[in-house]
């Protein structure tokens, strides 16, 4: 895959089956906190909502670039701590 727009759409479908199933395990065993759950998915949803738009606006390759960027330095980071 080459399309940024293709992979993020894939991302986000995999990560709310995954998620999905997780809420619904979650809820069976009776280990949802209503109040702070009512929160959380409220600031889910904004942030999926604006992230969505700027997504869409964003040049891919800069994004790809940050992207890159960010994972090794991320990755520097937690070599160089790691005990």
């Amino acid at each position: 895959m080459r399309d940024i727009n293709a992979m993020n759409a894939l991302r986000i479908t995999l990560g709310t089956v995954i998620n999905g199933v997780a809420v619904v395990t979650f809820i069976v065993s009776g280990a949802v906190f209503w109040g702070q759950c009512v929160v959380m998915m409220a600031g889910a949803l904004l942030g999926g909502w604006f992230g969505a738009q700027y997504a869409q606006k964003a040049d891919p390759k800069k994004v790809r670039w940050f992207i890159i960027a960010l994972g090794l330095g991320l990755s520097a980071y937690f070599f160089v701590t790691a005990r």
